[in-house]
């Protein structure tokens, strides 16, 4: 079953390791207290991140660049990442470790503005070369608010952590909240209390993209 809401109604303790909280005896309310904040442990690095399982990169694509643009889904948010020269090149450095949360082009068309339209508002009264900064910054705000840098721990989750949930820091600052509900994974943005549920997952050796239906940045979140 999908929910588009996701609430916590308490938290019983927290598990030793990092970032991470333990869920096993928490209760799950889909239907009440839907404004309450979720309880999580403030991150202090984003080492130690479990992610739920998903197709370990024995076949197919192995590293980010490749995983990212077979994906027909999110082919807008692809794009996206082919014209960041940093991202893209960060993508295809089997070194450098990346959680990607996609959102697919459906979820994408879904906001009221372009990414490149916002946070900040393209003014066409600014030169060609401001405008091109702002339009620049504005793409690149969108995908870093997807990312988390970090390395990803690829062992399956047994059954003593099939219940945890993560506090994350995307790379442009904003809080990202990541749940096990009973083997569905849900992914919150911290200026929402919207979750989103994790509808594909794909590891590969420099990270793992997880397939959302909305972005996590919006226009109304500034």
């Amino acid at each position: 079953m999908l929910f588009s809401k996701l609430t916590l109604v308490s938290l019983i303790a927290l598990s030793q390791a990092k970032n991470v909280v333990d869920l096993s005896q928490l209760q799950i309310d889909l239907s009440k207290r839907e404004g309450q904040e979720p309880l999580f442990e403030d991150p202090s690095s984003v080492d130690g991140i479990y992610i739920p399982k998903g197709e370990e990169p024995q076949k197919g694509p192995t590293l980010l660049v490749s995983g990212i643009n077979v994906n027909t889904e999110i082919s807008v948010f692809a794009g996206y990442v082919r014209d960041d020269i940093d991202v893209a090149s960060r993508f295809n450095d089997a070194k450098k470790q990346t959680v990607v949360f996609a959102p697919t082009d459906s979820g994408i068309e879904t906001l009221p503005l372009k990414p490149w339209q916002f946070p900040t508002t393209v003014d066409e009264s600014k030169s060609e070369e401001e405008i091109n900064a702002i339009i620049q910054s504005n793409v690149d705000d969108f995908i870093k608010s997807h990312l988390v840098d970090g390395e990803v721990p690829f062992e399956v989750l047994n059954s003593e952590r099939s219940n945890l949930g993560a506090k994350l820091m995307s790379e442009n600052g904003k809080v990202i909240k990541l749940v096990n509900d009973e083997g569905d994974y849900y992914v919150s943005s911290g200026e929402s209390n919207e979750w989103l549920k994790v509808q594909k997952v794909t590891n590969v050796d420099n990270g793992a993209i997880l397939v959302i239906d909305k972005p996590l940045s919006s226009p109304s979140l500034f």
